[in-house]
C-alpha cells in the first residue's frame, strides 16, 4: 500500500466517525463510562455480600448465581420492553433500575433485606440496557458499516471491564457504602446523559414482509428458526468463553500467582479493545464455516496451552483463546442480527439469552470439573478437559456450520452511507 492510499483509508475512516450522528458518538462514549461504573461493583458481589453485608456464603453464592442468569438470560425481555417504549426510554429505564439497586446495596450494609431487591436491580438494568444499547448502533449506522461499529463498542464495553475491577480494587476496602452510594450517583448522571444526548429512535422497520394474522412477536419466533445454527454456536462460544472468565482466577491462585489474574485479564480486554474494531471488516466477510472453526480451534489451542501452569503460558494461552474470542463473538452477533432483520434489539436479547444459558452451564459443568483435579493435584488437566471441547466444537462447526455469504456486503468506502 502506497504512503498516499494509506493518508486516504484514515481520511476516510475519519470522514465515517466525525459523520455520525451525535446522539450515536454520545452512545459510545457513554458506553465506555457504562461498563466502567458497572464492572466497580460486578466482580465484587459476592465479595461485599460476604465482607459488607454478612450474608452465609452460600446464599450469597445462590444470589451471585441468580444475578448473572438475569443479567444475561433477561435480555431476552429487551426486544419487548423497545417494542413498548423504545430504545432511548428502555436504555433510561435500565440505568434507572441500576442506579436504584445500588443505593439498595448500600443500604444492605445496614439492613441485609435489602440486598435480594438490589441485587435483582443491579443484574436487570444491564439485561434491558444492552440489548437496545447495540439495536441504538444498528438503527443509526449502514449495513456495510455494522461491523465496525459493533466493533466499536464492544471495544469500549471492553475497555471499560477492564479498567473498572482495577479501579474498585483501590478503593473497595476503605469503604464498601461509599463506594456503592458513589457509584449510585455516577449511574444517575449516566441516566441524565441518556436523556438528554439521545434522540428517542425506534427499530428499522423489518425488512421482510409481516405474515397475516401474526404480530412480531410470531414473525420474531419464525425469523429465530431459520438462525438456529448461529444460536448453536453462539451459545457454545459464550459456554467456553465462562470457563476462561469463571475458573481463570481459581486456578491463578492454585498454580503461581494471584496477582497474574490481573495481568490476564488486561490482555484479554486489552485485545479485544485494539484489534476487533480494526478486523471488524475482515470478520463480517470471511467465510462462516472458516471463520468459526478457526475461532473454535485457537480457543483448544488457547486453553491448551494454559495447562503449562506458567505465567507465560497463561499469558500466550489467553493471547490465542482471545484472538477466537475477537473473532467468534462479533461474528456471532453479525449473524443473529442479519437473520432476525427489523429487530436488533431482539436479535440481542437472543445473544444475551444464549449467554446465560452457557455461562450457567460452564459454572455447573466447571465447578464439579474443577474440584475434581483440584483434589486429584492436577489442575492443568482442567483446562486440557475445556481444549477438548473446544475442538469439539470445531468439529461440530466443520460439519453443520456451512457455507454461508458473508454478513455485509463489501462496497467501497465512498459508496457507504453513515447515518439511517
Amino acid at each position: 500500500m502506497t504512503a498516499g492510499a494509506g493518508t486516504r483509508g484514515l481520511t476516510a475512516k475519519w470522514r465515517t466517525f466525525t459523520g455520525l450522528p451525535a446522539g450515536l458518538k454520545a452512545l459510545i462514549g457513554l458506553s465506555f463510562v457504562v461498563a466502567l461504573g458497572s464492572y466497580m461493583v460486578t466482580p465484587f458481589i459476592g465479595v461485599l455480600m460476604v465482607k459488607a453485608v454478612g450474608l452465609d456464603i452460600r446464599v450469597a453464592g445462590i444470589l451471585v448465581a441468580v444475578a448473572t442468569f438475569i443479567q444475561f438470560g433477561g435480555s431476552i425481555l429487551g426486544g419487548t420492553v423497545v417494542d413498548r417504549f423504545g430504545l432511548k426510554r428502555t436504555m433510561v429505564l435500565a440505568l434507572t433500575l441500576r442506579t436504584a439497586g445500588l443505593v439498595l446495596l448500600g443500604l444492605a450494609v445496614k439492613a441485609p433485606w435489602a440486598a435480594y431487591p438490589a441485587v435483582v436491580l443491579v443484574a436487570g438494568g444491564p439485561a434491558l440496557y444492552l440489548p437496545a444499547n447495540k439495536a441504538y448502533i444498528v438503527t443509526h449506522v449502514s449495513d456495510e458499516l455494522r461491523p465496525l461499529f459493533l466493533g466499536v463498542s464492544s471495544a469500549a464495553l471492553n475497555a471499560g471491564m477492564g479498567l473498572g475491577p482495577l479501579l474498585a480494587a483501590l478503593l473497595i476496602d476503605a469503604d464498601p457504602v461509599l463506594l456503592l452510594i458513589g457509584l449510585a450517583g455516577l449511574f444517575a448522571l449516566i441516566t441524565a446523559a441518556h436523556q438528554a444526548a439521545l434522540k428517542p429512535v425506534e427499530p428499522r422497520p423489518a425488512a421482510a414482509p409481516a405474515v397475516a394474522g401474526t404480530g412480531r412477536v410470531t414473525g420474531n419466533r419464525a425469523a429465530l428458526r431459520g438462525a438456529l445454527r448461529p444460536v448453536l454456536f453462539t451459545a457454545l462460544a459464550f459456554y467456553l468463553y465462562f470457563f476462561f472468565q469463571s475458573f481463570m482466577g481459581l486456578y491463578a491462585a492454585g498454580v503461581s500467582n494471584i496477582q497474574v489474574l490481573g495481568w490476564v485479564m488486561l490482555l484479554n480486554c486489552a485485545m479485544v479493545v485494539l484489534l476487533q474494531p480494526a478486523l471488524a471488516n475482515h470478520i463480517a466477510r470471511a467465510g462462516y464455516r472458516l471463520l468459526v472453526v478457526g475461532s473454535f480451534a485457537l480457543m483448544a489451542l488457547g486453553m491448551g496451552a494454559m495447562a503449562l501452569g506458567s505465567t507465560p503460558a497463561l499469558l500466550a494461552g489467553t493471547a490465542l483463546f482471545t484472538f477466537g474470542e475477537i473473532f467468534l463473538f462479533l461474528r456471532c452477533e453479525l449473524e443473529l442480527v442479519d437473520r432476525v432483520p427489523g429487530n436488533p434489539a431482539f436479535a440481542f436479547g437472543v445473544q444475551r439469552l444464549t449467554a446465560g444459558i452457557g455461562g450457567l452451564l460452564a459454572g455447573v459443568v466447571g465447578g464439579f470439573v474443577f474440584a475434581h483435579y483440584e483434589a486429584a493435584g492436577d489442575l492443568g488437566t482442567f483446562w486440557l478437559v475445556v481444549a477438548a471441547q473446544c475442538a469439539g466444537a470445531a468439529l461440530l462447526a466443520l460439519l453443520l456450520a456451512g457455507g454461508r455469504r458473508p454478513a455485509v456486503p463489501e462496497l467501497p468506502v465512498a459508496e457507504t452511507a453513515v447515518a439511517r
